[in-house]
């Protein structure tokens, strides 16, 4: 009984018994990595965040995310906050949900454990950051529906008794290693100011503490009985670090060589409104406020986790071949990790201990964040996540989800809040809740989800202590562009010349009649400008040097679509508000230039373009467009050996009597079965083709042909196929497959071919 419990912590344990964490680790801190308070807190997922950053010092002191995710069980709302039910008896039928679709289970379990870490503005254009964090990642990958259910049940499932099972390329992973990290980002000159660009990249000292792997290219098993099982000829890649040993574990007796790694990312950031940032002080002009976000739409692309760690390989854990008959689990105790090795070494012969080592590579992604300022402290922003250490080339890796990440927040300097929505590559969504209290992060990007579903399959929660030190401009109480420790009239509004006191700006309106006092103006407008000449003045106007309307405080709406340019994503284009001012003429919600068919409504996931059969292959890209199939065949259904030999069996047997569209009775069996076939596939069809050889007369062998095609139609409509279904072509003697010259050339063109098509 032992041996199965390891079994099943091996599988079920990876996937569900951690889920009471969260789903990514690329996500640690979702609302606020992404935010514009992220400080050293967002670096792990953009490193050019820190330059231009609203902190001039900002240090984490501590912080923690854990999180899992699995697509095969999920547990009842009831018991997710009651963990005291976990260990009653019937737990697993009470209160876990397993999902059975056909597909491979997967499961992930990633935890971050921020160590103290800073970062500092160096000055205006480029900041420096130092991080340190312990990571811990499982993966599991690939696991058969039908393993899965085997192990649920604790290998006493009648059902697969006696039955060959095959499970391709089985996989699990797990790395757990501190990483301590230089950062440095720099903003990159560009000849307009609207337009802002800065790089960052961190480099990683990775360090080692626990690793281990198993993959499995061709799982070939059966279930012989209870806990008795066969394995036959399957080639097992396994790893694992030396330290492994539940009774003699030190986390931090390193046991690999330092590891290097890197992440890299830009973020551009479009700024149409930049004048409104600019101030004077002291003397200078045109600073930028650096206490204020002066982007629209800010956009980053980050490459992250590049690089691996090489770990010492635990003396007795090596490749092997797994081929046992009847191996009865009973018999197998273990209590250790060295116990297993022996067991796996003995029972498997193993050769002699030899001293190897592997390397864990990181798990590398690729992020894309767009942040969209709404204005006022809100922004929405859409972070996708690419996982790309996901294939079964490289045994040795772990990797995470991939998954498309929508967050609405508010934000100011002390407090902000975000609702965190979340859809990986298992069709699972979710939603949370996170709030920044001051130097507190603390949220949960799933327990909306969690607490109003009734089941769920991942759930998480992360926490984090900071010292924020914020970046300011000088204070300026009379606002006259001097501060207030330089100015000698700190209470009365001045020169720079004069030191803060009073004078004339020489627009022939008294100081004590100029509501702008310090710029000349105009009469009518008390002595205030009004720039480009729109008739607002520029302190009334937001768009002061565009000519705009009064309805939208001086902003100019150039295709009059009643949203105005700065908040219009498609400003020469007509629009509509809830589309942000872009047109959308086939009116599916999804913007013109984002619709890749943007006269045919269709679905968001294909951008735009229909999927007539909902198989998940959008039309254009279907050879089946009216029939569902999957997204390996191009769109068509997959077709199976047994289906396809069946096919093969009723050409190869189809018989005739001699020159006469006659079919021998010794080809029904393998008729009726194709007949059969087609009835269980009701959106199969059939083409059959008819030909001859050269022998007689070619108008007599296009009538054979004809009718031989025919007779196999008739056939199958006899059996019950509808005759829609099938499809009957003839060339007689017009396309032989084989010289006519010949007696055997002359069989093979006598033929009826056989070809499964589909709409």
């Amino acid at each position: 009984m032992l041996m199965k419990r390891i079994l099943l912590v091996f599988t079920l344990g990876i996937i569900w018994s951690c889920s009471g964490l969260t789903e990514l680790r690329a996500q640690d801190f979702l609302p606020f990595a992404i935010s514009n308070y992220s400080g050293a807190g967002g670096i792990h997922i953009q490193p050019a965040s820190i330059a231009d950053s609203r902190y001039k010092f900002d240090m984490v002191l501590t912080g923690f995310s854990a999180q899992a995710a699995n697509n095969y069980l999920a547990m009842k709302r009831e018991a997710i906050f009651r963990p005291g039910l976990w260990d009653e008896t019937r737990f697993g039928a009470d209160y876990l949900y397993r999902t059975l679709n056909g597909k491979d289970k997967q499961g992930m379990v990633s935890t971050v454990a921020m160590l103290p870490s800073f970062m500092v503005n160096l000055n205006a254009k480029s900041a420096f950051a130092f991080s340190s964090r312990i990571r811990g990642q499982i993966n599991i990958d690939r696991l058969s529906e039908d393993l899965a259910e085997v192990m649920a049940e604790s290998f006493d499932n009648p059902d697969f008794y006696q039955i060959i099972l095959n499970n391709s390329n089985l996989s699990s992973q797990t790395n757990w290693w501190a990483e301590f990290n230089l950062t440095y980002a720099h903003e990159i000159p560009l000849v307009n100011d609207k337009h802002f660009l800065k790089g960052g990249i961190t480099l990683k000292y990775l360090q080692g503490i626990a690793s281990g792997y198993a993959f499995v290219r061709d799982l070939t098993f059966r279930l012989e009985k209870r806990d008795v099982i066969s394995v036959f000829q399957s080639d097992v890649n396994y790893g694992l670090s030396g330290n492994l040993d539940s009774k003699t574990f030190k986390p931090f007796d390193f046991v690999s060589d330092p590891g290097f790694g890197m992440d890299i990312g830009f973020v551009y950031e479009y700024r149409p409104d930049i004048e409104r940032y600019r101030y004077n002080m002291d003397g200078k002009e045109n600073l930028l406020r650096p206490d204020k976000d002066k982007y629209l739409l800010r956009i980053g692309l980050s490459l992250l986790d590049l690089g691996g760690i090489n770990f010492n390989k635990e003396f007795r854990s090596q490749d092997f071949t797994a081929d046992i008959q009847n191996w009865d689990l009973t018999q197998v105790e273990i209590n250790s990790i060295e116990d297993l090795n022996d067991t796996l070494r003995n029972r498997f012969n193993f050769g002699q201990f030899v001293e190897e080592s592997f390397r864990m590579r990181l798990p590398t992604a690729l992020s894309l964040q767009i942040d969209y300022n709404l204005g006022k402290g809100f922004y929405v922003n859409m972070t996708p996540y690419l996982a790309m250490r996901k294939g079964t080339d490289i045994t040795s890796k772990t990797h995470y989800f991939t998954t498309i990440n929508v967050v609405p927040r508010y934000e100011t300097k002390w407090f902000g809040a975000g609702l965190p929505f979340q859809i990986d590559e298992n069709g699972k969504a979710r939603a949370g809740l996170a709030l920044r209290l001051g130097p507190v992060w603390v949220g949960s990007n799933s327990i909306l989800t969690n607490v109003m579903s009734s089941k769920t399959y991942n759930a998480d929660a992360y926490i984090m202590l900071k010292i924020p030190i914020f970046r300011s401009i000088p204070k300026d109480r009379d606002g006259d562009g001097v501060s207030d420790k330089l100015d000698e009239c700190p209470d009365t509004p001045g020169t720079w010349a004069q030191r803060g006191c009073a004078d004339r700006d020489g627009d022939g309106i008294p100081d004590s009649l100029d509501e702008c006092p310090d710029v000349a103006g105009l009469a009518e407008f008390n002595g205030c400008p009004d720039t480009d000449g729109d008739g607002i003045p520029d302190h009334r106007d937001q768009c002061p040097n565009e000519a705009g309307l009064p309805e939208f405080n001086g902003c100019p709406d150039r295709d009059g679509d009643g949203i105005p340019d700065f908040e219009d994503q498609c400003p020469d284009q007509p629009g509509l508000p809830e589309l942000n001012g872009c047109p959308d003429r086939d009116g599916d919600g999804i913007i013109d230039h984002l619709d890749e068919c943007p006269d045919i409504p269709g679905l968001a996931e294909f951008n735009g373009c229909p999927d007539s059969d909902g198989d998940g292959v959008p039309d254009h890209l279907d050879e089946c467009p009216k029939t569902p199939g999957t997204i390996a065949n191009k769109g068509c259904p997959e077709i199976q050996k047994e289906e396809k030999a069946i096919l093969t069996q009723a050409f190869d047997d189809l018989e005739f009597e001699s020159g006469r569209a006659v079919i021998r009775t010794s080809s029904h069996p393998s008729l009726n079965q194709l007949a059969a076939l087609l009835l269980a596939r009701p959106d199969w069809k059939v083409k059959l083709s008819g030909h001859t050889d050269n022998t007689g007369v070619a108008e007599k062998n296009m009538e054979l042909s004809k009718n031989r095609a025919q007779a196999v139609k008739d056939y199958l409509i006899s059996k019950g196929v509808k005759e829609y279904h099938i499809i009957t072509e003839w060339f007689g003697q017009t396309r032989p497959i084989a010289d006519n010259k010949t007696a055997e050339g002359r069989q093979k063109n006598r033929r009826v071919e056989m070809e499964l098509v589909f709409d």
